[in-house]
């Protein structure tokens, strides 16, 4: 059972990249530009709400189900992931536009973005190619790993990847 969640958060983690890459080439394509912004600003609280509420309940899932700790560099992705969940949710209940927390948004996603792609390169490349974050080197451990290339930090990073493309598509609008 632990394994088919755990399979399954890899398959929408393999969603996200994909709707990641049809969000990118809708905006380069000048037919369906107008219609990506709508979209992606119509819905940006809710889809940063439930992406985030959504990492927040899988960390915990991973932590206390399947009782895999988080290591140091973990600590610092949910350092911020999980403020975007509250302020969301708080912005969703208040009937506040997403426009006004966009900046709130970015500035936790891209720290995060950044941690959590530090963490899949010191997962994915030979050992030693990247300093480790700790002398016990639990942070290059790959625990998870589905469908080839997804581990707990590229799930992580996909999520801060949409954040930040969402953030800035829906920040534009009021610039």
């Amino acid at each position: 059972m632990q394994q088919l969640l755990v399979t399954l958060m890899g398959l929408g983690t393999a969603a996200m990249n994909a709707a990641l890459v049809l969000v990118l080439v809708g905006l380069l394509s000048p037919a369906w530009r107008v219609r990506t912004l709508g979209f992606v600003r119509r819905y940006a609280l809710l889809i940063t709400f439930v992406l985030a509420a959504g990492s927040l309940v899988g960390s915990l899932f991973i932590q206390y189900v399947v009782f895999l700790a988080p290591c140091d560099l973990c600590w610092w992705q949910r350092i911020f992931m999980y403020p975007v969940a509250f302020i969301s949710g708080v912005a969703l209940v208040k009937n506040v536009k997403f426009s006004d927390i966009a900046d709130y948004v970015l500035v936790l996603s891209i720290p995060g973005a950044l941690v959590a792609l530090y963490q899949h390169l010191l997962q994915m490349l030979p050992a030693g190619s990247l300093v480790p974050c700790d002398a016990f080197g639990d942070c290059a451990i790959r625990s998870i790993f589905e469908l080839g290339y997804i581990t707990m930090p590229w799930m992580a990073l996909s999520v801060f990847a949409l954040f930040i493309l969402i953030g800035l598509i829906a920040r534009k609008q009021d610039s």
